[in-house]
This record gives C-alpha cells, structure tokens and sequence, in this order.
C-alpha cells in the first residue's frame, strides 16, 4: 500500500464508490457505527484493534453505550492515504459481521465526539 497522500479527486471517488458509511470531516476519515448494545460496541472495538495490529494503523476510538465512532487519517503525512482506504474498508467489513446487516448503520457525526 502506497504511503503517499491521495489527491481530491482520488479520495472522492474512495468515500463515494469504496468506503460505505464514511465521511470527510476535518481532512480525517470518520464513521459512527451503531450496535445493539454496549457488549457489542466493545466487540466491535477488539475487532478494530486486530485491524490496527494487522495494518500497524491506528484510529481515533470513541465509544457511548451503543455507538462506536472511529476517525483515522495517517498522521506521518498529515493526509488520507491507501492504507487509511483499507482501514476504513475492513472496519466497515467488522461491523457488518457484528450486525449482519446493512440497515443497522447510522451516521451520526454530529453527534460524534469531537
């Protein structure tokens, strides 16, 4: 996976046609998740972290009862890069084995913390 910053137009086409459930917000990928409870919104967490072990690429984690929010963007480059792609992707990946299915996702940025 290539470390370089994507461009305007490559990181648009990600979040329209790659990246279900995510947003641009403050040059940072972010999604909020919602779970059917607490026990899950922590299932959720530990899959985060096997991603992160994996991908050696850490979000930004905040969790409310019911609600997971993660923002990542790679920090050495101070931009969204391939790998941040392919967080978000398996992130996405990991919440919809948890719920199985589409419908249970609401983004909720504006409550999101900040």
């Amino acid at each position: 996976m290539s470390n370089l910053v994507l461009t305007n137009n490559e990181l648009k086409n990600a979040i329209e046609y790659e990246l279900e459930h995510w947003e641009l917000i403050e040059n940072k990928l972010r999604a909020s998740f919602k779970l059917v409870n607490f026990h899950e919104s922590l299932v959720l967490i530990q899959k985060i972290g096997s991603i992160s072990k994996k991908l050696d690429h850490h979000a930004e984690i905040w969790n409310l009862y019911d609600r997971v929010t993660l923002s990542v963007w790679s920090h050495d480059v101070n931009g969204i890069t391939e790998r941040d792609i392919e967080f978000a992707k398996r992130a996405t990946s990991a919440y919809k084995a948890i719920v199985g299915r589409d419908q249970a996702y609401q983004s909720q940025t504006e409550t999101s913390p900040a």
